[in-house]
């Protein structure tokens, strides 16, 4: 039987990126789950690509905030839409609604085929070699507006759910059902310590990595920061998890984002997806298109 995949994407804006990217990953092996942040009107998405078989976009929608447990939400609630789909999926991947396909999709298909966690962990957060603590040792109120939660956020001290150790990594991912088991049966198991994580930051690159790093399946995780000699050389290599993205600029809030100029540098990648792109960048969206460059 041919595995069967699930496309986890979260979206907010720029419908037509995100439809250039769905019509990428049409595959009679593929279903995506598209969840729109809330304060984004739907009607421009579903225009653009329409529901579909193998596409579904979430009609109950959460609104999203950057650094929010929002994010974490709406990622669990994708993973439900999946998993009461009926089908019974070889792998769950994690993407943004402003990613570019730039592998083969037969190579996709085979990496997703394989047992390996695309998942990335940079840092420890708890315990020996420990660093950025304050993410999760301080109150953040990211999913709540107006001037005094902004000035409250990451001031108030908090104890640390110790539970298990605590990691941070790209909240881009590709996981195995056994990782998705492990991360749902660790939540239904520990609800305390999951709200424990609506005042952490950005928890969308700790809730998940953390549990997958404890679990038996911690071998499989493809890039984790305890495994490598050169810990400066990693942490600047582009390649996250399954994603390209480029943190170059280590005081930015968001990636650079990719234009036509940048073509060559990811088709030399060795990852599927780079993230990320946007209207603008309709040139390279074009040329990964097609079979052969189109650009200089």
């Amino acid at each position: 039987m041919t595995d069967r995949h699930a496309v986890l994407v979260l979206a907010h804006h720029q419908p037509h990126v995100l439809a250039s990217l769905l019509e990428s990953l049409r595959h009679p092996a593929i279903d995506v789950y598209v969840h729109v942040d809330a304060k984004s009107d739907l009607t421009p998405f579903l225009a653009a690509a329409p529901e579909r078989d193998g596409l579904t976009y979430l009609h109950q929608r959460r609104t999203v905030s950057w650094g929010g447990f929002s994010i974490v939400e709406s990622t669990l609630d994708l993973i439900a839409a999946a998993q009461g789909s009926g089908h019974n999926y070889a792998r769950f991947s994690l993407l943004s609604g402003a990613d570019l396909l730039i592998a083969p999709l037969d190579d996709v298909l085979a990496a997703w085929s394989t047992d390996t966690e695309f998942l990335r962990v940079d840092h420890r957060l708890t315990g020996p070699g420990s660093q950025r603590g304050h993410v999760v040792a301080r109150r953040h109120f990211a999913d709540r507006s107006g001037p005094v939660w902004a000035h409250l956020s990451g001031r108030l001290p908090r104890r640390v759910d110790d539970t298990i150790p605590l990691v941070q990594g790209s909240m881009w991912w590709s996981l195995t059902p056994a990782a998705i088991a492990e991360v749902t049966g660790f939540l239904a198991a520990h609800p305390q310590w999951l709200r424990f994580h609506r005042h952490t930051l950005c928890p969308d690159e700790v809730v998940f990595q953390s549990i997958v790093a404890a679990s038996p399946l911690a071998d499989r995780i493809a890039q984790h920061v305890d495994r490598e000699p050169d810990i400066a050389a990693y942490l600047a290599h582009p390649v996250h998890g399954m994603h390209h993205i480029d943190w170059s600029d280590r005081q930015a809030v968001n990636p650079r984002t990719f234009t036509a100029t940048d073509e060559a540098e990811l088709r030399r990648s060795p990852a599927l997806f780079a993230r990320k792109v946007d209207d603008t960048g309709q040139a390279l969206i074009d040329a990964f298109r097609s079979t052969e460059p189109v650009t200089p």
